[in-house]
């Protein structure tokens, strides 16, 4: 099985001729206008992280309400630090929601949506699936198959859960002319490609890939825009373990690009990139000089080419 076309990941990784390690002018939160809007991002346990990032760029665009999200919880302090890169960005200080979730288990993420339901008064308009497992770097063999199984319930039925449990909210924000209903699932670059151990890990987020286009299909007549994206290579809590410290140390890309692009993503509705790959060191703004190429020639999806 290979990216379409195999350009997915052509030079090195990229569809587009620059890469970018950090963030940059295009997709600086500061452009954007995501006032009025409701978030909700899993994953957001850790200032390092590609969760927390992403909640703090739409914090930094002006989102009004933002729901943070975790199986450690976030803590008071990171949501205090929350509040203040809005205001430090001159926008006005959201109302943000911290909750401690599993979303592997139906009643954590019912719980939580019962909340979120109340507090943001029926109104969610983008919706990203950024939490992950990864299992450690041992053979199959060496594994044991709980923990590979692990990695498949958090991103795969954790993803499942938090779909059927917010897509209503989402498509009732939908019908509103102002409605964004984007879900955002954050995959991997592993998902292209095959090599030794984190077979689990890399397997589960190439179902990601599928279960965002599918998820694009059932209910684009509905609104909803869904994206998979490949955040780049950070050095995040989630490869503790899961790979060689002198790997991680080489990981060149901070968590704000990620933080940052998910953001302008979801800033403006695109139905023509919906259901596809888009790797975030990719510079956007060329991206979008390809929309023709993209859209005629079907690229930045998965199939197998014969």
């Amino acid at each position: 099985m290979a990216a379409r076309n195999s350009q997915v990941e052509r030079s090195g990784g990229y569809f587009t001729s620059k890469r970018h390690n950090t963030t940059y002018d295009h997709i600086s939160p500061l452009r954007l206008d995501m006032s009025e809007r409701h978030i909700l991002v899993t994953g957001a346990a850790w200032d390092s992280g590609v969760g927390y990032a992403t909640a703090t760029a739409f914090a930094r665009a002006g989102a009004s309400a933002i729901a943070v999200a975790d199986l450690h919880g976030v803590s008071d302090e990171l949501v205090k630090q929350l509040k203040g890169a809005a205001v430090q960005a001159g926008r006005s200080e959201p109302l943000v929601l911290s909750y401690q979730v599993d979303i592997t288990k139906q009643e954590s993420v019912q719980a939580m949506y019962e909340s979120v339901l109340k507090a943001f008064n029926g109104r969610l308009d983008v919706l990203v699936n950024n939490a992950a497992h990864m299992e450690p770097n041992k053979s199959t063999l060496e594994s044991d198959p709980d923990v590979l199984w692990r990695t498949w319930e958090v991103n795969i039925h954790g993803l499942i859960s938090m779909s059927r449990a917010f897509l209503p909210m989402l498509l009732s924000t939908s019908s509103s002319s102002s409605g964004l209903c984007t879900m955002i699932n954050v995959a991997s670059s592993g998902a292209l490609s095959a090599r030794p151990t984190t077979a689990s890990y890399r397997s589960s987020k190439l179902a990601m890939l599928r279960w965002t286009e599918s998820l694009a299909l059932e209910y684009c007549g509905q609104g909803l825009l869904t994206f998979c994206v490949n955040p780049g290579a950070i050095k995040t809590k989630i490869s503790e373990g899961a790979a060689p410290e002198s790997v991680r140390n080489s990981f060149p890309d901070q968590p704000e690009l990620p933080g940052d692009t998910i953001t302008w993503l979801a800033a403006e509705r695109r139905e023509w990139l919906a259901g596809r790959y888009v790797s975030c060191p990719w510079d956007m703004e060329e991206l979008m000089t390809k929309k023709d190429e993209i859209v005629e020639q079907d690229k930045l999806k998965l199939r197998m080419v014969f």
